[in-house]
């Protein structure tokens, strides 16, 4: 490689280098001098807008910190009301076991006749039935002896006969139960029964249940209103990417203005800047910058001296192709002007053998 383009590559990335550490001196400069302004009352467009910024960026701050505590609440809200669900759900449990005991004790209380007649005929069915059934199962477990096929015959047997005795026991509890579901809001005939003390549990059991139900449902209005508030789009992780998407826009255009106004301060602004301008800036920076402004203040002529530099470089191997053009077409031009000498002395040759051959055609003619 050409020393001169491995030069231009050692130039461009110490300028690149070089660039990189102005930038972030010029913005910190800039970043600090502008906040050397938030007291001032200034009639700068830039000093107004970079106000503005900070004002966005703190209000895009409180409103993620909103969205993240009403989606917080929003997630212990949701717990809340799974547990108080979950609670209920257990309590229905529970409730389905008191009606079922309700149920029976009824049926076995003769003091409640009126009320159990309706549902007599079918407990005292199930109630047979499942007396049968045990009976016949009895049998079988004490039957003995037989071979091994009538051993198998009998498990068979056995199986089928739990099976309908099973079937009969859910359908006895479910008679339980709907008996003591429709009875549970009447009163009890004795103050002392078994039923009455079922249903003292019924109501203490309904009277959680209320209260648990009307916690739900302030939780859920809760919950709606923190949704509705979530707007349209009701994702707040959404929301909070959007916030900050705009937080860091902001900050890309603070950027901008922190290194315009550090390069304004350092005086490396190619721009003439307007005596206003500088006077301003001039109240604003103090001798402790001059380190800075210094550091500043070479690294951009060390930019434009590479600068010149690599346009040194680049104009140099520009010519010297140029040259190495100049020379390939001179080469082309003489070979062309040698195959012009070779092509005319073909053609001379050419034009002597067209005249030998009409020399010769005369001569022949002469003797026709």
């Amino acid at each position: 490689m050409d020393d001169r383009k491995k030069r231009i590559d050692d130039l461009q990335r110490n300028n690149q280098e070089n660039r990189g550490s102005l930038d972030n001196l010029l913005e910190n400069f800039g970043e600090n001098l502008y906040s050397r302004t938030k007291n001032m009352e200034l009639d700068f467009e830039d000093i107004n807008q970079y106000k503005n910024y900070l004002q966005d960026i703190a209000e895009s701050n409180i409103a993620i910190g909103k969205i993240e505590e009403k989606n917080r609440r929003f997630k212990e809200l949701e717990e809340e009301i799974e547990i108080k669900e979950q609670e209920e759900r257990e309590r229905a449990k529970e409730m389905s076991g008191i009606y079922r005991r309700l149920g029976s004790a009824l049926l076995n209380n003769p003091a409640y006749e009126d009320y159990t007649s309706l549902f007599r005929e079918q407990a005292d069915a199930l109630t047979a039935k499942m007396e049968s059934l045990e009976a016949r199962i009895g049998e079988l477990d004490n039957k003995e002896g037989g071979n091994v096929f009538s051993w198998i015959g009998k498990s068979a047997q056995v199986l089928v006969l739990k099976s309908f005795l099973s079937k009969a026991q859910e359908s006895q509890e479910q008679l339980y139960h709907n008996v003591g579901e429709r009875y549970s809001s009447r009163d009890s005939v004795s103050g002392g029964d078994d039923v009455a003390v079922i249903r003292e549990e019924i109501d203490a059991l309904r009277g959680v249940s209320r209260s648990a139900q009307d916690e739900i449902s302030v939780l859920r209005d809760e919950k709606r209103m923190i949704s509705a508030g979530f707007g349209i789009d009701g994702n707040p992780q959404k929301q909070i990417q959007s916030v900050k998407n705009r937080i860091e826009q902001i900050k890309d255009n603070l950027r901008s203005l922190y290194k315009n106004f550090g390069a304004q301060a350092s005086g490396i602004m190619d721009e003439e800047i307007a005596p206003e301008r500088k006077y301003f800036i001039d109240t604003i920076v103090t001798a402790e910058d001059g380190e800075i402004i210094g550091r500043a203040v070479r690294l951009n002529q060390s930019i434009i001296d590479n600068e010149k530099a690599i346009g040194k470089l680049k104009a140099s191997l520009a010519i010297d192709d140029e040259k190495s053009k100049i020379e390939k077409y001179k080469r082309s031009i003489e070979e062309k002007k040698n195959r012009i000498i070779d092509l005319e002395k073909s053609i001379t040759d050419l034009e002597e053998s067209v005249r030998d051959s009409e020399n010769s055609i005369s001569e022949l003619q002469k003797q026709l």
